[in-house]
């Protein structure tokens, strides 16, 4: 029996934009959420994307080198014999800690993100944090086969492009047009599902497996809206894009007079300060851009998820197409 279609999308994004704007203090979690996922579907596939014809690339320069990484190798036996060994031994242990630090505070972001907008009322961010180390190990879990599966499937689409590169033939191109039709759509099912996974840990306190279970079914019952829906957010994100740059561009008017005025006087002091505030400027302009459309997309997402497995609600057809066909 088919259920009749029900008008969602705008109803999810109001109440997705009215929670990042009242929740500011979430946009500190979207800014480091952002070093793994976006919240995004799209854009993490346009991405990903980017990176097949540099893996292409890396393959093929693989098989004109003596060895494996040679030049890597060389360079960096080059730059050990210039700094020595301590030095090069502490950059990379200083290197590696910052990474092991970033990923940390990336997985709880993403946890305190959730929470935050779960809550009924605005949390600080401190408890939010403590709350969501205790999904840390899932989160870092399901994060991690995220992005090894979409790195295989960047490398299983680079492959045809390595053939391309090594035997110029149009097999190569006919095959990477094939794996493309499968492998671009199995990407946003990916990107979907993991979002979904997501916010079953955090939202509903499920095990992994029961999270990406749930997912799955939500995804295969709702899959035409998922990716409507995933369209929708990468073009308002797109629009909130073009709008900073629009900013940028009218501050560049008053920047330039300052910046005339200052190199004028000959003051070096007054010089260096003004384009140090500018910097500062353009630098927390980026990041609360990054942390709204992080937590706006991560909010959506959980608009979506929260109807979507209601009892009622979720037996309801989102999609807009259906919407015109059966009108």
């Amino acid at each position: 029996m088919f259920t009749k279609p029900t008008a969602l999308y705008r109803v999810f994004l109001r109440e997705a934009f009215a929670l990042t704007w009242q929740r500011k203090n979430l946009w500190v979690f979207g800014i480091f959420a952002a070093l793994i996922s976006t919240g995004g579907v799209a854009d993490i596939v346009a991405a990903s994307l980017k990176k097949i014809e540099t893996t292409g690339s890396f393959l093929e320069g693989l098989t004109h080198s003596s060895f494996i990484w040679y030049e890597l190798v060389g360079t960096y036996i080059h730059k050990m014999a210039i700094l020595g060994s301590g030095r090069v031994t502490l950059s990379v242990t200083v290197a590696t800690l910052v990474c092991v630090l970033l990923v940390v505070a990336a997985t709880i972001a993403q946890g305190g993100l959730i929470l935050g907008l779960k809550s009924s009322k605005p949390q600080k961010l401190y408890s939010l944090k403590l709350e969501a180390a205790k999904h840390f190990f899932q989160l870092l879990l399901i994060a991690t086969l995220n992005k090894l599966t979409s790195a295989l499937v960047v490398f299983l689409l680079a492959l045809p492009l390595f053939s391309f590169y090594v035997v110029t033939s149009s097999n190569s191109a006919l095959l990477f047009f094939l794996l493309a039709l499968v492998l671009i759509p199995t990407l946003v099912v990916i990107q979907i599902v993991y979002q979904f996974t997501l916010l079953g840990i955090v939202d509903r306190g499920l095990c992994v497996h029961d999270a990406f279970t749930r997912g799955t079914r939500l995804f295969a019952r709702h899959w035409i809206a998922t990716l409507e829906y995933g369209l929708i957010l990468f073009a308002l994100v797109i629009c909130a894009l073009f709008a900073c740059l629009l900013i940028l561009t009218l501050m560049s008017v008053p920047y330039a007079i300052i910046f005339t005025t200052t190199l004028l006087t000959g003051i070096p002091s007054l010089f260096f300060a003004a384009n140090l505030l500018f910097g500062l400027f353009l630098i927390a302009l980026m990041l609360a851009f990054i942390g709204a459309t992080t937590t706006f997309q991560y909010s959506a997402w959980y608009e979506f998820y929260k109807h979507g497995t209601h009892r009622i609600h979720g037996k309801k057809v989102f999609s807009k197409l259906f919407r015109l066909v059966h009108k």
